[in-house]
């Protein structure tokens, strides 16, 4: 038995499996999976409208955030000096990496099929998350290699693979006195008198960022160092944003960090950033920041009894 088909049928059956794969594309690509697809924009959490500003301290300065030490890191927390082995500004306009480049300033969400960019204005640089992929092994960098997925409402990101030179805090030391309004600028640069905590920038309660550096220990991670980051939008102005860090070469058990609010802000578009290599202070007396080098700076603290 033959069987015939009339072109205007195949037609038909051609439109309806075209169809069907353009539906499965727009509902989030070949697997489905929220963050493949062109038309998932409009399914994914409102992360894409306007910028992001958090107001708290760029570092963790809750003492209850400590974790236990491996024994190297203990003995290298024991050997920690402050005022000389805070991450000043260094040669080259390093970015400190994650995750003080997404605390410093503002940050923005682009999105295209299968990838989520984070545009972080303070640093000038730009985090690609691939979405619904593995975690493949790459050459380190400053961002490391991210790879996200949603749970529910929830963006979960993880990264590995990051270069040595990243600005990484061990844990909560024994903060400098207060310096009143001297600040300066972290590894990478940041804005003078930056991020505060329990207000906004350089107002009530702020955290000066060398007081914020002060605050912290820093030191080298390990090689398979990761972190994991769980963003969720709570309220139409509100996003949540939740960090875990794993490193067995620093903690005994996973250090899980506060959490951060930023708030939705729908003025002005991303900027330019250019880095500049400096430490900021500011002058009473003449009401401006003037750079001072390192060594200068130590100096300056050694002259105030801090």
């Amino acid at each position: 038995m033959t069987m015939s088909i009339r072109s205007g049928s195949v037609v038909t059956i051609l439109l309806l499996l075209s169809g069907m794969a353009c539906s499965a594309e727009k509902a989030g690509g070949e697997n489905g999976a929220l963050g493949s697809g062109l038309g998932d924009l409009t399914r994914m959490p409102d992360l894409f409208r306007g910028t992001w500003m958090t107001y708290s301290s760029f570092v963790e300065a809750d003492a209850k955030l400590n974790v236990p030490y491996t024994a190297k890191a203990q003995k290298y927390v024991d050997a920690y000096k402050q005022k000389r082995d805070i991450p000043y500004a260094e040669d080259g306009c390093r970015s400190p990496g994650l995750p003080i480049s997404m605390r410093t300033g503002p940050i923005s969400f682009t999105y295209a099929p299968g990838l989520i960019s984070i545009y972080m204005g303070t640093v000038g640089n730009t985090r690609f998350i691939r979405m619904n992929q593995k975690q493949d092994q790459t050459t380190p960098r400053y961002y490391g290699n991210s790879v996200g997925h949603f749970e529910g409402d929830t963006l979960v990101i993880e990264t590995e693979n990051f270069v040595p030179e990243i600005t990484f805090q061990y844990g909560v030391g024994k903060p400098l006195p207060p310096l009143g309004t001297l600040g300066t600028a972290p590894r990478g640069g940041g804005a003078p008198g930056g991020a505060a905590r329990g207000g906004a920038p350089g107002g009530a309660g702020s955290l000066s960022p060398i007081e914020g550096l002060s605050a912290a220990i820093w030191g080298p991670h390990g090689a398979d160092m990761r972190m994991v980051e769980r963003m969720r939008v709570i309220n139409p102005d509100t996003l949540e944003v939740n960090l875990t860090v794993y490193d067995d070469t620093v903690w005994t058990k996973p250090y899980v960090t506060t959490t951060r609010n930023y708030m939705r802000s729908s003025a002005g578009q991303p900027q330019e950033w250019i880095c500049t290599v400096s430490i900021t202070s500011f002058d009473p007396d003449t009401n401006s920041y003037v750079d001072k080098d390192p060594e200068e700076m130590v100096k300056f603290l050694d002259k105030l009894g801090r």
